[in-house]
């Protein structure tokens, strides 16, 4: 059985993650796996990057200014189709489509009219919206788009609103065929049963990470001494991509660090000058002094050191659906704090993290302190690391995905 990903990253970023895990362990597993994808570093084995530097940014300038997303990469979407005359899979497994890369009408007429059937994993909720990832409080995606209240967010259109064409187009394409439709939490899930894509089975699949070689609990002090810091400091950990977008909820950690002064260190990976700007006050002074910033890294080992040594990791996303770095930093035995949306609950649940309400500062605080102080009532390290081995293994995340694809080939599904 050969099997083809396709998603806009590979190894970089969390679903670009966990397209990876899936690749390796099916290669482990004996099968023939091939992953095609549009940006970022060269691959390894078994993958193939269809896109340029240049094609990527005259794709996201046309998709600013004209307003469409994914009408546009058409000699990019070529050499993934010729790619994929090539390889011949029997399944396709389709991630994280947007990202300026594809073509779309070209990418689903071909797999159309093959009839290769499909498994999608919904990573955001881009796949049934107009065109965007997250719809926040907006309920148009059940019917139709249009006059988005949010065209502005990434993927942005700077003038025009063509969300409404898009819809339909994209529920045009998108919904024929064989498919299969996984998310990663329960509550995208219901989201997709809602949406257009409720005439295929929707099963929730929970991301999985590697918990044997990568992400487990280090030597605590080990690593506070290797970055650095002292036994006793109270250390607070956040990582994302892209700080200045505001569902990053970015603020509501400068705010939290504000307020908790010299109690603690904040550290922030995935940090970069542009977001400097973020610090400061409108007089230019420090916002809070006990922020350390730390560029972006692909280094697996060192993320799971700062998770090992970070007392709590805090994700204040206002919109989220199964966050691969939360899962990281509770496989290392650190717990969570974060607000009460998408599947940020579901991974906080029985005791391994704290939910409050989206952007209540105040609560946010509060919890973060509670964490500090050993007195939120969570389970200890040890048995969160355990917990996240047993329910988020790599392994148990492929299995689950094989048997879907075995279904699909066989016509069971």
């Amino acid at each position: 059985m050969k099997i083809l990903q396709i998603n806009s990253h590979y190894d970089q970023g969390g679903a670009a993650r966990i397209v990876a895990c899936i690749h390796r362990q099916l290669l482990a597993d004996g099968q023939e796996s091939h992953v095609a994808y549009g940006r970022g570093q060269q691959g390894e084995e078994g993958t193939y990057r269809f896109d340029t530097v240049p094609e990527v940014l005259l794709s996201a300038a046309c998709s600013r200014f004209l307003g469409k997303n994914g009408w546009y990469n058409r000699a990019a979407t070529r050499r993934l189709l010729s790619f994929m005359e090539k390889v011949e899979p029997d399944v396709i497994h389709l991630h994280a489509l947007h990202g300026y890369y594809l073509n779309f009408p070209m990418l689903f007429d071909y797999i159309n009219s093959r009839k290769i059937p499909c498994v999608w994993t919904f990573h955001d909720c881009h796949a049934f919206t107009g065109n965007c990832g997250y719809f926040f409080d907006c309920e148009k995606w059940k019917t139709g788009c249009g006059s988005c209240p949010y065209l502005k967010n990434y993927p942005a259109s700077q003038w025009f609103d063509r969300t409404g064409t898009m819809w339909r187009q994209k529920k045009e394409l998108f919904t024929q065929g064989r498919k299969v439709i996984v998310t990663p939490s329960q509550w995208l899930t219901e989201q997709a049963k809602q949406s257009c894509f409720g005439i295929y089975p929707c099963v929730t699949i929970h991301n999985g990470i590697d918990t044997k070689q990568t992400f487990f609990p280090r030597d605590r002090q080990g690593c506070r001494k290797k970055y650095g810091f002292s036994r006793e400091e109270k250390l607070i950990l956040g990582i994302a991509v892209g700080y200045r977008d505001e569902r990053k909820g970015a603020k509501y950690i400068i705010q939290m660090a504000r307020h908790l002064g010299s109690h603690a260190k904040v550290i922030l990976i995935g940090w970069n000058r542009e977001n400097d700007v973020l610090l400061k006050e409108s007089d230019g002074s420090k916002i809070a002094d006990n922020i350390v910033t730390i560029p972006n890294t692909s280094d697996a080992d060192m993320l799971a050191e700062y998770y090992s040594m970070a007392d709590v990791f805090v994700i204040p996303s206002l919109a989220e659906n199964y966050a691969t770095t939360t899962l990281e930093a509770m496989a290392c035995g650190t717990p969570a704090v974060g607000f009460d949306v998408g599947g940020i609950p579901e991974q906080l649940a029985g005791g391994r993290g704290i939910a409050v309400k989206a952007g209540d500062q105040a609560r946010f605080n509060a919890a973060v302190e509670s964490v500090l102080e050993g007195r939120a009532g969570l389970v200890d390290r040890e048995t969160l690391a355990a917990a996240v081995r047993e329910e988020n293994s790599t392994e148990r995340m492929t299995e689950a995905y094989e048997r879907i694809y075995r279904e699909l080939h066989e016509g069971s599904a």
